[in-house]
C-alpha cells in the first residue's frame, strides 16, 4: 500500500502558527506566574491572620476567670505581639500593652469576623479578637513584615507583565510579515533563478536544492587561483607571523605586512620573481628558490639575517599547497623573528649554569671548610701536647682527612672534566665482573647475572667508574640496613624484550630518602653521612654520555634499584650464554 505523503506547510505558513502559540504559551505561562504569586501572598496573609486570632483566643481563654490585668501582665500572657489589649463591647480599650490604638479597636473587624489586615485600616499589620466574660474582647496584633510591600508589588507587577504581554502580541503580529520578508525575497529569487519546485515539496527542501545547485556550479567554476586568493585573505588577516604565497613558478602572490617588516623591503606587488622580491636578502632566496626547483619541502630552519641595521634571527617553514591529485599547485612560506627568544634563552641557560657553578662551588667549600677544621683541631692539639703518645693517631686522623680531601678533588675534577671517551669495543658482562670485584668494597658480596655476554661500543674506563660508583652506593646502603649482601648486579638485553641492553644493580637498604628523589643527580646532593654527592652525578654523566639513561626506583620488597639503560646502536654482538658469578 502505498503511503500518502502529507503536503508541506512551508516556512511562511509554520512560523504564522507556531509563532503566536509560542507567543500564548509565554502569555500563559506569565498570567499563571503572576497569579500564583498573588495567590501565594493571599494564603501568607491568611495564615498570618489565623494566628492573631489563635493568640486572641488563647488571651482570652487566660482571663476568662480573672479580673482586669495589669498592663505588664497583659503583655506578658503574649510577648511576642505587636499589641495587646482588652476592650468592651464597643471597643473601648480597658488595658491595652505594645503598639496598639487605644479607641476604636473592634473598627477593623466586620460582622463575625475574628481575624483582619493587612489593608487600609491596617497597613501594617494583622489583628485578631476573641470573647470572653460578659461582651468583653481581646484584640491581639502581629507585625505583617513583608505582606503589605509585596501585595503592592504584585499589583504593579500585574499591571507591567499584563501590559507587557500585550504589547508584546500587538508588536509581533504587527511586524510579521517584515520578518517574513527576507524568506520570501529568497524563494523568490529562487525562482527567478529558473528553479522549479517540486509537487508536495516544501519551501526550506526548494530552497536547500537551489542552493545546492548553485554551490556545484560555484565550485566548477573556481579556478586553482581562486583557492589560493581565498587564503591569502584568510590567512593575512589572522596570523600575526610572516606570510609569503609563491605559485608553482615561484612568482610571489601575496606578501603581507608583518613579512615586510621582519625582512626590511617593501611588499612586491604579484607576479614579482621570487629574485627580485627577495633580492635584498639572498640567503632566503636561495634557500626558498632550492625548494622550489626541487618541488620540496625543507624542515624548519633558522636563518640568521640583516634589517635596519640589526642582526635578527627567522625561524622558518615552507608548506607546499596540493591540488587533490598530489600536485604542487603552490607554496606557503611562513616565518617569525625568533632573535627575542633565543636572546631569552641565552640568558636563562646561562643563569642556570651559574646557578649550578654556585651550588657545586659551595659543596667544595663545604667539604674544604669541614675537613680543614679537622686538621686545625688535631694540628692544635699535637701543639698542646707534643709528647704524648696520642700523636700518632692524631697524624692518623689528619691522613684520613687528607685522603677525603683527595676523594673530593678527584670526584670534582671527573665530574667537571669526564674527558674525552674512547669508543672501542667493550664486554659489558667482563667489565661487570671487574667492577665487582673492587677491593674497596670491603668485602661485601656482589651476585653478577647474565644470560649473554654482550659487547657494546665504549669508553670501558668511564663506564666502569660509573658502575663501581653504584656497586659502592648499594654496598653502603646494605650495611647501613645491617646486612652483609649480596648486591644483585643483572644484565638483560633483547632477549628479555628489551630494544638495547640494561644493567641493574640492586640492594636492600633503606631505600631512597624521599627529601632526595628530586635531586638524586645533582652533583654534592647526597643523604648519607659522610657521602660527597658526586657519584650519582658522575655516573648520570657518563651514562649520558654513551648515549643512555640512568635511573633510579624502589625495589620491590625494599631497597632501591638503579637501572643503566643503553639504545640498540650501542650494541656490537651478543655472544652465547655465559655461566652467573
Amino acid at each position: 500500500m502505498t503511503r500518502t505523503r502529507r503536503p508541506a506547510l512551508g516556512l511562511r505558513r509554520e512560523v504564522l502558527i507556531l509563532l503566536p502559540v509560542a507567543l500564548l504559551l509565554l502569555v500563559v505561562l506569565s498570567t499563571f506566574t503572576l497569579f500564583s504569586f498573588r495567590n501565594a501572598l493571599e494564603l501568607l496573609a491568611e495564615e498570618r491572620r489565623d494566628e492573631a486570632a489563635r493568640l486572641a483566643e488563647g488571651v482570652a481563654g487566660l482571663l476568662a476567670e480573672g479580673g482586669l490585668p495589669s498592663e505588664a501582665e497583659l503583655r506578658s500572657l503574649s510577648p511576642q505581639a505587636h499589641g495587646v489589649a482588652v476592650t468592651d463591647r464597643e471597643g473601648e480599650a480597658l488595658v491595652s500593652a505594645g503598639e496598639i490604638p487605644s479607641s476604636g479597636l473592634l473598627a477593623p473587624f466586620v460582622g463575625d469576623v475574628l481575624a483582619a489586615g493587612p489593608d487600609e485600616a491596617l497597613p501594617d499589620r494583622v489583628a485578631g479578637r476573641a470573647r470572653f466574660g460578659d461582651g468583653r474582647w481581646v484584640r491581639v496584633d502581629l507585625p505583617a513584615g513583608v505582606l503589605p510591600a509585596q501585595q503592592r508589588g504584585v499589583g504593579v507587577l500585574s499591571v507591567v507583565v499584563l501590559g507587557l504581554n500585550a504589547a508584546l502580541l500587538l508588536l509581533v503580529l504587527s511586524f510579521l510579515r517584515h520578518l517574513m520578508a527576507p524568506w520570501e525575497t529568497l524563494i523568490e529569487r529562487a525562482r527567478q533563478m529558473g528553479a522549479e519546485q517540486e509537487p508536495g515539496e516544501g519551501e526550506i527542501e526548494f530552497l536547500l536544492a537551489t542552493f545546492e545547485r548553485a554551490i556545484t556550479a560555484t565550485a566548477q567554476a573556481r579556478t586553482p587561483e581562486d583557492d589560493i586568493e581565498a587564503l591569502e585573505r584568510t590567512l593575512s588577516a589572522s596570523l600575526q607571523s610572516g606570510l609569503l604565497l609563491l605559485d608553482r613558478a615561484g612568482n610571489v602572490l601575496a606578501f603581507n605586512a608583518v613579512a615586510a617588516t621582519l625582512l626590511g623591503i617593501e611588499p612586491p606587488p604579484p607576479g614579482t620573481s621570487l629574485a627580485e622580491a627577495l633580492a635584498t636578502q639572498p640567503e632566503l632566496y636561495t634557500l626558498l628558490e632550492s625548494a622550489v626547483a626541487d618541488q620540496s619541502a625543507p624542515k624548519r630552519q633558522e636563518i640568521s639575517m640583516q634589517t635596519g641595521g640589526e642582526a635578527r634571527t627567522l625561524g622558518l617553514t615552507v608548506h607546499p599547497l596540493r591540488r587533490d591529485d598530489g600536485s604542487i599547485r603552490g607554496w606557503l612560506v611562513l616565518f617569525a623573528d625568533l632573535t627575542e627568544v633565543q636572546r631569552l634563552a641565552g640568558e636563562s641557560r646561562l643563569a642556570e649554569s651559574l646557578a649550578r657553578l654556585g651550588e657545586m662551588a659551595g659543596g667544595v667549600a663545604h667539604e674544604l671548610r669541614n675537613s680543614l677544621a679537622t686538621l686545625r683541631g688535631y694540628l692544635t692539639l699535637i701543639e698542646r701536647r707534643p709528647d704524648e703518645e696520642s700523636i700518632a693517631d692524631y697524624l692518623a686522623e689528619i691522613r684520613h682527612e687528607a685522603d677525603h680531601l683527595e676523594r673530593v678533588l678527584q670526584d670534582f675534577l671527573a665530574f667537571a672534566r669526564p674527558g674525552s671517551a674512547r669508543f672501542q669495543e667493550l664486554s659489558l658482562t667482563r667489565l661487570a665482573r671487574r667492577a665487582a670485584a673492587d677491593p674497596s668494597l670491603a668485602g661485601m658480596e656482589v651476585r653478577v647475572t647474565s644470560a649473554a655476554d654482550i659487547c657494546l661500543r665504549g669508553d670501558s674506563q668511564l663506564l666502569e667508574r660509573a658502575v663501581r660508583n653504584l656497586l659502592h652506593n648499594a654496598a653502603q646502603a646494605e650495611r647501613e640496613a645491617g646486612r652483609n649482601g649480596p648486591v644483585e648486579l643483572r644484565i638483560v638485553g633483547m632477549e628479555a624484550g628489551l630494544d638495547g641492553v640494561e644493567l641493574a644493580v640492586e640492594d636492600r637498604g633503606p631505600g631512597l630518602p624521599p627529601e632526595m628523589r628530586e635531586r638524586l643527580f645533582h652533583p654534592f646532593a647526597t643523604g648519607r653521612r659522610g657521602g660527597v654527592g658526586l657519584g650519582l652525578a658522575l655516573a648520570h654523566r657518563i651514562v649520558t654520555l654513551h648515549g643512555g639513561r640512568i635511573r633510579l626506583e624502589d625495589r620491590p620488597g625494599g631497597g632501591t634499584r638503579a637501572l643503566l639503560s643503553f639504545p640498540r646502536d650501542t650494541i656490537v654482538t651478543i655472544g652465547s650464554e655465559t655461566p652467573s658469578s
